[in-house]
């Protein structure tokens, strides 16, 4: 028996429609995916050595799709990225699938046959468990003849959709629906008027439509777009009357805000920005409030506040543009403030994350290209004007200008081969351009200065030899020995550039080619190593099977660990935690209980740290004491109070009044709260306020304060609890807490008999809150004294 139910889910994305169904045949369920564009595109299935289907890939044209989240169903995972060429959806299997062309329309080809194609304008993937559904004919020969079949007879209509019932879908296309639609339109071409004028007319004269609060929210983006802040208030504050709870209430919030902020109102804007930040602080708008906020105050004149909000949203931002948009104008203010080094962090972010960001704010971005390469940091202005020219259209006037100035850059930042094959290129593709003598002038100077070196000579001749002869005898020579200089001068990475030229060279001729990228990849992990860049030594490794002495098995490790490649970490270790030197099994230890506590494998944290304790006994190293702060924080993590108990003692002694330690001692007054330990309660409190009275750093106040006053009480120490509390009178509290602080004074002293040192305190706490509890307690208080 065979039946299936149709549950589609539809996912628009620009001309591309894809719509996931599920059904059963004989109770095995399975999954049917359609992918539909008005173009044919390509499909392609990557198989195994099974011959199992283990990804497709099907690409598509647009550069610029929207994004759209991973989906899933038992059968399958659906991701979407963009690439320089197009847009790839990519489908993964759960369990098997297989891949078909829709190549007819059945409901108007009256012939058909089996279709063999590259591209389709629909593609279906089945999902199934074990065996295909739908498929009872046997898998054709391979000898079989593919002829077309002609269906003229008996045609089945086309009814369009169906219901869950399996009747047709009817729907009755009102005006309002069209009037949206084109206004969606209208909207996505940036034809702001348009939007309003469909917007205005359609809530006029469909006021019942179910597209209201749509056509509100339009509303307020076009007036958002188009700067009329008056409107966006006006429309808005409707808008989070009436759709309290829509779904784009933080985007109205957002724009609100930042309306407000535009007209000066600064207290409106605030309240909507704290609405915005504090309901829905998870929201994608919530980080563009930030930024709104960072330009507000920023233009009132508060830069270190304005840079507070870009790094928050640069922090808390999923979107990419939003991020950029923070990290750019963070680069800017730092530039200005004379930070280039913390400025190129920021730009560094945005070339690897988002290098078309720069073309939309390409002025300023040039600009800041000319300030790093005036403040002397060549390789992010060259980035920067790199960025700028491939995100540039070929064809535009613009490129002409960004290519002579990425051949600057590089000239000035001494990149001179690069600087060269710029330069020709602008002299080739604008030989009639508006800037070829300035050019031209660069280009003569660029390997003709004073003072070069012998190595720069050596690889200027080469290349010059290279460009000649090509692969002539001369050429390849000068090829080898090209990356012989560049060798001895420790640019093993330019020698790895030239890996497919060097790879072609006889081996006969050039019997030492092979061992020059061997060791020009081990000087490029070595220097990748030293300079902390994992993820790029990892990858030299990985590529090249390299193998360095143990000396570098240190860094190895660390950069093995921070790429999350632990059983590489752990594969390097395992020699040293059996060496028969002491001194090397201790430091291996603290690094593996580092580790696993930083796996949250706290256990094995706790065996690594006790053994090297062991060893420490035997011989100490001061320099390993961190193992008893690992061995008490992850007693913590375990809830082990006698570990945290035995652990906190040594740290004590390996690193007394050490305030990287209050937050422990406070853990230790927590515990002793619990346990109603009454003694260890006191004792940490005290070492706390005796850190904190020490550093002037009070940031377990009052908290350790109450605590510690409360158990003195407990075991009748009135006296030293009143001077506990007492000791808050120098602190900064708020409101509520100073109230606190004062009843308990006043009910202490009242306990004494000091009754007229209690009322003093009670009219306090009164005044410094009469709302709190405590003030009401006070109040309370004071009618019975």
């Amino acid at each position: 028996m065979r039946y299936w139910i149709a549950l589609s889910l539809c996912f628009p994305l620009f001309a591309m429609e894809l719509t996931l169904q599920s059904g059963k045949e004989d109770s095995r369920p399975y999954s049917i995916l359609h992918l539909q564009d008005n173009i044919p595109f390509e499909c392609r299935a990557h198989k195994n050595e099974f011959d199992d289907t283990k990804r497709i890939d099907c690409r598509f044209s647009p550069l610029s799709p929207k994004k759209f989240s991973p989906i899933e169903n038992a059968y399958f995972k659906i991701t979407g990225a963009a690439t320089t060429k197009g847009y790839t959806v990519s489908i993964f299997p759960k369990k098997k699938m297989k891949l078909y062309p829709v190549a007819f329309n059945l409901s108007k080809s009256i012939q058909t046959y089996a279709a063999d194609t590259a591209q389709a304008k629909q593609w279906t993937v089945l999902g199934y468990e074990y065996i295909p559904p739908l498929l009872d004919a046997p898998a054709p020969k391979s000898s079989a003849i593919n002829f077309p079949v002609r269906i003229e007879k008996n045609i089945e209509p086309y009814v369009g959709g169906l219901d869950l019932k399996g009747n047709p879908i009817k729907i009755t296309r009102a005006q309002d629906v069209t009037d949206y639609m084109q206004m969606k339109k209208a909207y996505d071409a940036k034809d702001y008027a348009q939007v309003l004028d469909l917007a205005d007319y359609t809530l006029k004269h469909y006021p019942k439509t179910v597209f209201r609060s749509e056509l509100m929210l339009h509303q307020v983006r076009a007036y958002h777009e188009r700067g009329n802040h008056e409107k966006v208030v006006e429309i808005a504050k409707q808008f989070l009357r009436d759709y309290s709870s829509d779904q784009n209430v933080a985007e109205v919030l957002a724009d609100t805000a930042n309306a407000y902020g535009k007209l000066g109102q600064t207290a409106d804007a605030d309240y909507f920005y704290d609405r915005l930040f504090k309901e829905h602080g998870d929201s994608p708008f919530a980080a563009v409030g930030m930024i709104y906020k960072a330009k507000q105050v920023e233009f009132g004149g508060s830069p270190k506040r304005a840079m507070y909000y870009y790094q928050k949203a640069l922090d808390t931002t999923q979107d990419v543009d939003v991020a950029s948009q923070a990290a750019f104008r963070l680069a800017q203010m730092e530039l200005s403030g004379g930070n280039t080094e913390k400025a190129a962090e920021y730009a560094d972010k945005i070339i690897k994350a988002n290098p078309k960001y720069l073309t939309k704010v390409r002025n300023d971005a040039i600009n800041m290209s000319d300030m790093f390469v005036y403040r002397k940091d060549f390789k992010t202005g060259i980035r920067i004007a790199e960025a700028l020219l491939n995100g540039a259209d070929p064809k535009s006037a613009e490129h002409e200008v960004l290519l002579k100035n990425l051949g600057l850059r590089l000239a000035q930042g001494d990149r001179k081969s690069e600087a060269l094959k710029r330069f020709n290129e602008y002299l080739k593709t604008y030989k009639y351009g508006d800037y070829v003598a300035e050019v031209r002038r660069a280009k003569d100077g660029l390997f003709f200065e004073e003072q070069e070196s012998n190595a720069t000579g050596q690889i200027k001749k080469y290349d010059e030899l290279i460009q000649r002869y090509g692969n002539e005898s001369v050429g390849r020579k000068a090829l080898y020995k090209k990356a012989q200089v560049l060798f001895k001068q420790k640019k093993y990475k330019e020698v790895l550039e030239l890996e497919n030229e060097l790879h072609r060279l006889d081996s006969e001729e050039f019997p030492k080619t092979n061992a020059l990228i061997t060791q020009s990849a081990i000087g490029l992990e070595q220097q990748y190593l030293k300079e902390g860049k994992c993820s790029d030594a990892m990858a030299i490794q990985k590529m090249y099977k390299t193998k360095l002495e143990a000396r570098w098995d240190g860094l190895l490790f660390d950069c093995a660990v921070k790429t999350t490649q632990y059983a590489v970490a752990i594969k390097i270790a395992e020699p040293h935690l059996k060496s028969k030197s002491l001194p090397e099994r201790q430091t291996w230890l603290l690094r593996m209980a580092k580790t696993q506590f930083g796996l949250g494998e706290y256990k094995q944290a706790l065996k690594a740290g006790n053994e090297l304790v062991k060893l420490l006994e035997a011989e100490p190293n001061p320099a390993l004491n961190e193992v008893y702060r690992i061995l008490y924080d992850a007693s913590q993590r375990l809830g082990n109070a006698e570990g945290m108990i035995r652990y906190i003692k040594s740290v004590e002694t390996a690193f007394p009044n050490d305030f990287k330690d209050i937050e422990r001692y406070t853990q230790m007054v927590s515990l002793g709260l619990r346990q109603k330990n009454e003694a260890l309660l006191q004792t940490y409190a005290r070492k706390v306020m005796t850190l904190q009275n020490r550093t002037k750093t009070y940031t377990q106040t009052p908290y350790i304060e109450f605590t510690l006053a409360q158990s003195l009480q407990n075991v009748e120490k009135d006296a030293e609890a009143l001077q506990v509390l007492k000791t808050l009178n120098a602190r900064k509290l708020n409101a509520e807490k100073r109230s606190r602080q004062q009843y308990l004074i006043g009910a202490v002293a009242q306990k004494l008999g000091r009754t007229a040192e209690a009322r003093a305190a009670f009219n306090a706490s009164i005044k410094a809150d009469k709302n709190s509890a405590w003030g009401k307690l006070a109040k309370d208080a004071l009618a019975l004294l």
